[in-house]
């Protein structure tokens, strides 16, 4: 048997070799390249991890949301910057959340809830949590829920899953890397809402610092009347059911609904504050701001009173209620107390009680 070789034999294994080669430094080469550009490699890694319990429901997700207002710088940390810091945080407190981009078209101021939604028209970025199957836009420059009466300002145009996904398809990181001006791997340097106390504790301390004022202002202690507290707590528990309405409300009725007779005068202050909490401290200062500028139902001079009690009460939104109910105490001329006496005067009673045998009935 006879192998035949010609003179190109050695000549086209070479060239072979050399076209492998060469694929193989171009694949090499175009992998470097496009590592090289992928934008996502300027993400931290790791990137998402867990920083909180899971928030489960919306009441949690207001009460979970960090302070940024007031933070918003352009073009260093705006709203891109901001929607992806806040996706971050909620990924890490185990909820679904998606980074949304589009068109932001509210043409005028809207106060709600207690909270003031600036205009604004462009191009904007923000958020929409799912949570149980419920969707929540959050506008990212004030980290708050937006109301439902102001999504149809929210335009979109784009919804990403991740950072990832956001950044490859803008081919930058540079519109989402707070990382750069928030240290990933510190805690975050913005407030979080806190923990209000039970409502007990929250009377108290706001009573303990409305009688500090009432001393600056020259007027005595008031002393604390536990029954008219539960009556104002009972109150206030009905505002946060009611989602606020009737803040107004005769503190008579309230305390003649609650079988309290023992005053001849009565006061009565309702507020509410709008949440979540971030500075215990501060909070309670703005309360007593609020009480004070507060118009009472009935002009009588502070140091007609002698006792006073407060309740409190915090609805699904973290909106805090308070009542206080302030009276001049009487000793008798109320339903089964003893008749009035005075000298030159029959018994008497305050209406509409009766002196039947010196009791009031």
């Amino acid at each position: 048997m006879c192998y035949i070789c010609y003179a190109g034999c050695g000549g086209s294994e070479l060239g072979v070799k050399l076209i492998i080669t060469f694929i193989i430094l171009f694949l090499l080469v175009l992998f470097v390249f496009q590592v090289a550009l992928d934008p996502t490699r300027e993400i931290p890694d790791p990137y998402y991890q867990a920083i909180g319990p899971g928030i489960m429901s919306e009441a949690e997700l207001r009460q979970s949301l960090p302070l940024l207002e007031g933070e918003y710088k352009e073009n260093y940390f705006d709203c891109s910057e901001m929607a992806a810091l806040i996706e971050w945080y909620l990924e890490g407190r185990g909820v679904d959340t998606r980074i949304v981009t589009g068109e932001h078209n509210q043409p005028h101021d809207v106060l709600v809830g207690g909270f003031e939604y600036a205009n604004n028209t462009g191009d904007h970025a923000w958020v929409a949590s799912n949570i149980s199957g419920n969707v929540f836009l959050i506008e990212p420059t004030m980290a708050r829920i937006v109301p439902e009466s102001l999504e149809q300002y929210y335009i979109p145009d784009g919804s990403y899953s991740d950072i990832y996904d956001v950044v490859d398809s803008s081919r930058s990181a540079s519109e989402y890397d707070w990382w750069t001006v928030v240290e990933i791997s510190s805690p975050l340097p913005f407030p979080t809402p806190i923990q209000l106390p039970r409502a007990s504790w929250l009377e108290s301390d706001l009573f303990d610092l409305m009688n500090k004022e009432r001393e600056k202002n020259g007027f005595s202690a008031l002393e604390w009347n536990g029954e008219i507290a539960g009556a104002a707590r009972a109150h206030s528990n009905d505002l946060a059911s009611a989602g606020g309405d009737d803040l107004k409300h005769a503190s008579a009725d309230i305390l003649k609904d609650n079988d309290i007779y023992y005053f001849d005068i009565t006061v009565s202050r309702t507020f509410s504050m709008p949440g979540p909490v971030y500075n215990y401290e501060e909070f309670l200062k703005n309360c007593v701001d609020a009480w004070d500028s507060n118009e009472t139902e009935h002009q009588t001079a502070e140091p007609d009173f002698d006792e006073s009690g407060v309740g409190a009460a915090v609805d699904s939104a973290g909106t805090v209620y308070f009542t206080q109910v302030s009276i001049r105490r009487i000793h008798c001329g109320y339903k089964n107390a003893p008749c009035c006496t005075e000298q030159g005067y029959y018994p008497w009673c305050y209406k509409p009680w009766e002196c039947n045998r010196g009791t009031c009935k």
